[in-house]
This record gives C-alpha cells, sequence and structure tokens, in this order.
C-alpha cells in the first residue's frame, strides 16, 4: 500500500488520526502488514524515504511517533537516524525500531552487536521476560512470541539502561524497552510471504512465513494498537514505568 512520503501528501491525513513518521531505509523493508494496524488503529503512516535521496530530520517534529524499519545496516545515513532515535527517547516519544534499527537504537545507548554466525531466515519463537508484564506494549503478550527472523548481524549485549522484554530460548536478546516509551524489536513483525519473495527467499521460506501470518498477527497487533494508543493519546492516563539509568 502506498503510504504518504512527503509534506504534501501528509495534508491529505485524515482528520482526528495521530501520524507516525515511518523510516524506510530499503524499498524491499517497507511496512507490510504493520501499516495496516497501525491505520485502522488510528495512526496514518508518513513515509520518508532516505534511500530515494531524504534527509532525516533531527526530531519528529509535529508527528506524534516514529517507527523505524530495518534494510538499514551500512548505510550512509546510519548516524542521522542513530541521532533521530536518541532525540525520541529525549523527547519520550512513541518509537518503535525494528531489525537494523534496533540495533541502531541499542548500540546508541551502549549496546553491542555482531555478525550472526549462519543466516537462518525464518520463522522463530520468543520468550517473553518476566518484566514484560508491566510493559505498556507487551504486558499482554503471550509467553511465546511468533517472529519471522532476518538478519545478518544480531544483539551481543543490550544497553544497561534497557529493559529485556523477549529474546530466543537460549536467552539471546531481541524485544527491549529503553525509557519510558522506546521498543526495539530485532526481529520481524511485518514480513509476510510477498516481502520474503521480494527479498529473495525462495518458495518453502515464503509459504513457512505465510504459514505463520495468523499466529504473529494474534500476537502482534495487539501490541501494535497499544504503541498506537500513546500515539494517538488514548493511553495517556496509562502508567509508563520509568528506568533507572
Amino acid at each position: 500500500m502506498p503510504w504518504p512520503a512527503g509534506p504534501a501528501e501528509a495534508a491529505t491525513i485524515l482528520d482526528g488520526m495521530a501520524t507516525a513518521l515511518v523510516i524506510e531505509n530499503a524499498p524491499t523493508w517497507h511496512l507490510g502488514r504493520l501499516g495496516d494496524w497501525l491505520e485502522s488503529a488510528g495512526v496514518e503512516p508518513v513515509v520518508l524515504r532516505p534511500h530515494e535521496g531524504a534527509s532525516i530530520p533531527e526530531s519528529v517534529g509535529e508527528h506524534e511517533a516514529l517507527v523505524a524499519l530495518g534494510g538499514g545496516r551500512g548505510s550512509p545515513w546510519s548516524g542521522d537516524l542513530a541521532g533521530l532515535l536518541g532525540r525520541a527517547v529525549a523527547d519520550a516519544t512513541p518509537t518503535l525500531a525494528i531489525c537494523s534499527s534496533a540495533r541502531l537504537l541499542a548500540v546508541e545507548f551502549g549496546g553491542a552487536v555482531g555478525p550472526v554466525e549462519t543466516f537462518a531466515p525464518g520463522p522463530r519463537m520468543l520468550a517473553r521476560r518476566d518484566a514484560a508484564s508491566d510493559d505498556p506494549l507487551f504486558g499482554t503478550a503471550p509467553m511465546t512470541i511468533d517472529v519471522v527472523a532476518w538478519r545478518h548481524e544480531e544483539l551481543t549485549a543490550l544497553p544497561g539502561s534497557a529493559l529485556s522484554l523477549a529474546a530466543s530460548p537460549h536467552g539471546a536478546p531481541d524485544a527491549f524497552r529503553i525509557g519510558p516509551r522506546a521498543w526495539g524489536v530485532q526481529s520481524h513483525m511485518e514480513l509476510d510471504g510477498d516481502m520474503v519473495r521480494a527479498l529473495g527467499g525462495d518458495e518453502a521460506l515464503v509459504q513457512r512465513v505465510d504459514g505463520i501470518g495468523d499466529y504473529i498477527a494474534d500476537t502482534w497487533r495487539p501490541v501494535i494498537e497499544r504503541f498506537a494508543g500513546l500515539a494517538t493519546g488514548r493511553m495517556a492516563g496509562t502508567p509508563l514505568p520509568l528506568l533507572d539509568g
């Protein structure tokens, strides 16, 4: 679905909806199903495409939320995106960083990243951490969380100020929160079979990813709806736990 991509298009945003600035780092790493979930929850995505030459701003400006997508590994605008993510944390802007952007968020606050030993994309399960029970987004998530893995780098350590929300069965970090309103998710909830095919996945992988589509929607749509609730103010009265450090 072609989302608004600049100031002129932003003028068409529906009255009464919040807007989320979306950083699309590569054309194949677009919003996917995440766009539909946001819009149906009252948040209109406004997509910025640095891969087409758009400049990343210092702050989200008039937008109520920030979503930073994957596909940005090694991009020349990584420094600017890291600065934007850091500003969003400082401003307590509702922020969701996915894949490479999640790693960028973690590194900005002192985390560490290393190469994966073997590139093995596909469906995975995460285990929800006990600390997630009080989290504004993950508090109602199931104990096992369906995701799709697709990465050449991975988090090796979270920042000391981060709260781990979900990890692999072996304890490798994946979903986390920094500050009261910034979340990073190293794996994917937006990928579907069509996106996997566009990324070069074979038909067996496409079928495996599509096969868990309903499970991903059951888990992640409520999480995104809660994120949208922060952006629109519907969750303004929800206590947001602050972190030390």
